[in-house]
């Protein structure tokens, strides 16, 4: 009797070894299934983001010879890069537009300051430029030129900004003018004629920075698309003493 409640007793503690052993071997390749799939995820993620990347670094290296070869009604240039200013007035001086604004002048800036670092026709300055102070991002300059462009009835615009900037600019601007011509004229990065191993690590780093930027105005727009309503509240937002 004793021998044979033991052997049951043995049989009972095999089987929930074997059970427990199972669980544990089911979780095991459970965990190891999560695994491959995450693996797979996160190389197709990293995958596509370098794609991408190098898409958009052939764009921008594709826009460093896209000028404005014809006039339009305004032109606009985005501060903040360089020879930015310098080539919009000079369209301005070749009659491309009627009036130029450069958009994102730092508030304590001032429009002399700007007419003695950058006009050479200091009479064509006074006459048709305007100074936009308000807009901080590229979303701002877009919404003040928007507001800009509407204010003069303008149907089409010279858009002067530096050639890694012109994908997210153009894409902020015509999320806000849909119904206006956009014409891009880019401006090349300064760039050294012997540059070390640094000065392009530095561009590279740029331009990811940018692509990052740009994807994410994208997914943005995807997902958040502008109303008529909201784009009068933000330029109403965007002029002083409204």
């Amino acid at each position: 009797m004793s021998g044979t409640v033991d052997m049951d007793s043995g049989i009972g503690m095999q089987a929930t070894d074997e059970t427990q052993n199972e669980k544990r071997s089911s979780s095991a390749r459970a965990w190891r299934r999560a695994a491959s799939v995450g693996a797979i995820v996160f190389l197709g993620a990293a995958a596509a983001v370098i794609v991408g990347f190098l898409l958009f670094a052939s764009w921008v290296s594709d826009l460093r010879s896209v000028q404005a070869t014809r006039a339009a009604d305004g032109i606009v240039v985005l501060t903040g890069g360089y020879d930015r200013i310098g080539a919009a007035l000079k369209l301005l001086e070749e009659e491309r537009g009627s009036r130029l604004l450069i958009s994102g002048v730092n508030p304590s800036t001032s429009r002399d300051v700007l007419r003695r670092t950058f006009a050479s026709d200091v009479a064509r300055f006074r006459c048709c430029v305007d100074v936009d102070n308000v807009a901080l991002d590229t979303i701002g300059n877009a919404v003040e030129t928007s507001r800009w462009a509407a204010d003069r009835g303008y149907s089409s615009l010279i858009v002067v900004t530096n050639d890694y900037h012109m994908p997210r600019s153009l894409l902020e601007m015509r999320r806000y003018m849909a119904g206006i011509e956009l014409i891009p004229h880019a401006v090349a990065a300064r760039r050294n004629d012997e540059q070390s191993v640094s000065d392009e690590a530095a561009r590279y780093r740029l331009l990811f920075a940018e692509y990052i930027k740009y994807s994410a105005a994208q997914f943005r727009h995807l997902i958040a698309p502008l109303r008529d309503d909201q784009l009068q509240t933000q330029r109403a937002a965007l002029v002083p003493g409204s």
